[in-house]
């Protein structure tokens, strides 16, 4: 097998090694998140239907009681006491007439005196009065009365839903009593609202809540008082309520949207995805410091050896500036071929010299031999990294990860993956002895380390940037509690402008400037401020640009400051603040994205403008 195909295998494996890897963890991650995110969602879902649901029991019963209240200040009166008496014949002429029921939103409202007698009640439905007899309820001779038109102690109250003829109604009846509330009892005040719609679309309004409700009837389940059905867009919750015998009467339904779970499938996705796309970069990551730092190395120094063997010429250099173990092994390789070619060049001198060619050859076939050891040490390396080739972790670990492996299989698992650690353990051990190598893990450490630092000082990327984005985000500099009094205002065309430059570099000169801003509203006292954000493309000596300005209506400045306002050190705020340094570095940092930077200004008190001058990303 040639070099190439033999490096191309192990490339091979450990990509998908790494791939095999990615994939079980982000199918654990998912898996996680369903079982744990989702149903947190769900449950709090179902408690905002609940809530719904006793938000519309309670504004019912809010409805009944303050239909109570009204019936608790009309019963304790001398004037309809005296009246059902028959000593105030008056009090129905000033008191019960039309406009009372529409005063005091009834729809029925009925009295009776103490023997059950019918003495003076009226219905409006629709506007329209009704018969006070097409309620049965309130004939005294139906069982449908009890607690309504009569009442035997001062205590006695009736108050709830009832089923009637007109539909479903609220009423409510407490005992006609003196003023002071003593009796005896003359006979019972009945007040009672009905549950139409326009009663259902207050409730909907004072609660924001979608509730509808319908008449009790044999369909409905009597043995569960709430009830909560998950559908595909709605959660509906009923409440059974019963009368005021105790019956079931009506059902209270209540809609709530399932708009929580929508939001928590959209948090999985997106999680989902933030995994996906973290573990691509890990796997990356890995695999291209696996790539620079052993693969691509160990791929040159075996392409070496062969060539050495097969040209014999042990004068060549294997070419590896590296400071780690794999270093260090082909500085070594490479002085002791030069030890042997010069070993071997003497004692074909001295074969020459001596006429003794056999000898030569003997040395020559000794020293064949002294490098076939080495030879095979590292095609033993090489072979080692064959070692997960044989080994099935991937699958252990995704069978540990099924909820339906049993606890036996589980822990055969365990002991297949620990025996597995601990050949993998034994190969690397044989590799570490074949390599020589006495402090190989503190050494490969110092090679991560200085490979580190080496990378930390590559310049920054160039991205490309939409401006509108990044003002949006640099504005953010501004105390929130000040956009009340400061108008942050992004001018049309922003999203149409992009700019080729560091993107957090350019973050923070825009967030620079954008509170440089706000500081010079603040101290000139402007009570309304103004920070408007602009860009146009420009054309600067043959480059297209990008001009960003900064606008505000603050304190400005005057000509002498401008010519200094980019200079280390200077500042026009007052002594103790710190400055002098934001806008030289501004400068610098705008510079050495390719750009310029300048500014502008009426005069003292008369705002000022900063112009970024920034490279077109279609420039590029």
């Amino acid at each position: 097998m040639s070099n190439y195909q033999s490096s191309s295998q192990l490339q091979r494996r450990v990509s998908l090694t790494l791939l095999l890897l990615i994939a079980v963890f982000v199918l654990i991650s998912y898996s996680i998140l369903r079982a744990v995110i989702a149903p947190a969602f769900g449950e709090l879902e179902m408690a905002a239907a609940k809530a719904d649901l006793h938000r519309a029991q309670a504004a019912l019963s809010a409805e009944i009681d303050n239909l109570e209240a009204i019936t608790a200040d009309w019963a304790p009166w001398d004037d309809i006491y005296f009246y059902v008496s028959g000593l105030n014949p008056g009090f129905r002429k000033s008191n019960l007439d039309r406009p009372t029921l529409t005063n005091l939103n009834l729809d029925m409202m009925a009295i009776y005196a103490s023997n059950k007698r019918f003495v003076w009640g009226q219905i409006l439905v629709d506007g329209e009065e009704v018969a006070i007899d097409t309620l049965e309820i309130l004939d005294p001779r139906l069982p449908a009365s009890i607690g309504l038109t009569e009442h035997r102690s001062d205590q006695d109250r009736t108050v709830g839903l009832v089923r009637t003829e007109l539909g479903l109604m609220m009423i409510s009846s407490r005992p006609i009593l003196r003023s002071d509330d003593s009796g005896p009892v003359a006979g019972a005040v009945i007040m009672g609202q009905i549950l139409d719609e326009q009663h259902l679309a207050g409730l909907r309004d004072r609660t924001e809540v979608d509730i509808d409700w319908t008449a009790w009837d044999s369909d409905h389940d009597a043995s569960a008082e709430a009830l909560f059905a998950a559908k595909e867009r709605v959660i509906l919750g009923s409440q059974r309520l019963n009368d005021i015998h105790g019956e079931p009467v009506l059902v209270l339904q209540t809609r709530t949207p399932r708009s929580i779970s929508s939001l928590g499938s959209q948090t999985i996705r997106a999680a989902a995805l933030l995994v996906i796309v973290a573990g691509a970069l890990v796997c990356g990551a890995i695999w291209t410091m696996l790539r620079h730092m052993v693969l691509h190395p160990i791929e040159k120094l075996e392409k070496h050896i062969v060539e050495l063997r097969t040209s014999g010429d042990l004068s060549r250099q294997i070419v590896m500036p590296r400071d780690d173990e794999i270093g260090s092994l082909a500085q070594q390789f490479n002085s002791m071929t030069m030890e042997v070619n010069d070993a071997r060049q003497a004692l074909l001198d001295q074969s020459f010299k001596a006429g003794k060619a056999d000898m030569a050859a003997e040395i020559m076939h000794n020293i064949r031999n002294a490098m076939t050891p080495m030879i095979n040490g590292l095609e033993r390396i090489r072979k080692s990294f064959k070692v997960a080739e044989n080994l099935r972790i991937g699958d252990a670990i995704t069978e540990l990860g099924s909820p339906d492996c049993p606890p036996e299989r589980k822990n055969k698992f365990f002991e297949y993956i620990s025996a597995s650690f601990e050949h993998i353990k034994s190969v690397s051990q044989n590799s570490i002895e074949d390599l020589n190598v006495v402090s190989a893990q503190a050494k490969q450490i110092e090679g991560i380390i200085s490979d580190q630092e080496r990378f930390a000082n590559v310049a920054p990327v160039a991205e490309i940037l939409q401006m509108d984005q990044l003002l949006d985000e640099a504005a953010n500099i501004i105390p929130r509690d000040e956009l009340r009094s400061i108008e942050v205002l992004l001018e049309d065309g922003l999203d149409k402008q992009r700019v080729q430059a560091y993107r957090i570099g350019l973050l923070q000169v825009m967030g620079n400037l954008i509170l440089n801003a706000y500081e010079s509203i603040k101290r000139s006292g402007t009570a309304e401020g103004r920070i408007s954000l602009a860009a146009i493309a420009e054309v600067v000596n043959e480059r297209a640009m990008v001009r960003v300005s900064i606008r505000d209506n603050g304190s400005g400045f005057d000509s002498a400051t401008r010519q200094q306002i980019f200079r280390r050190g200077f500042t026009s705020k007052t002594k103790g603040e710190y400055a002098g340094l934001g806008l030289h570095w501004c400068a610098n940092a705008v510079a050495s994205m390719g750009g310029q930077i300048f500014a502008e200004s009426a005069g003292q008190g008369r705002g000022a403008a900063f112009h970024v001058l920034l490279p077109a990303a279609q420039a590029r």
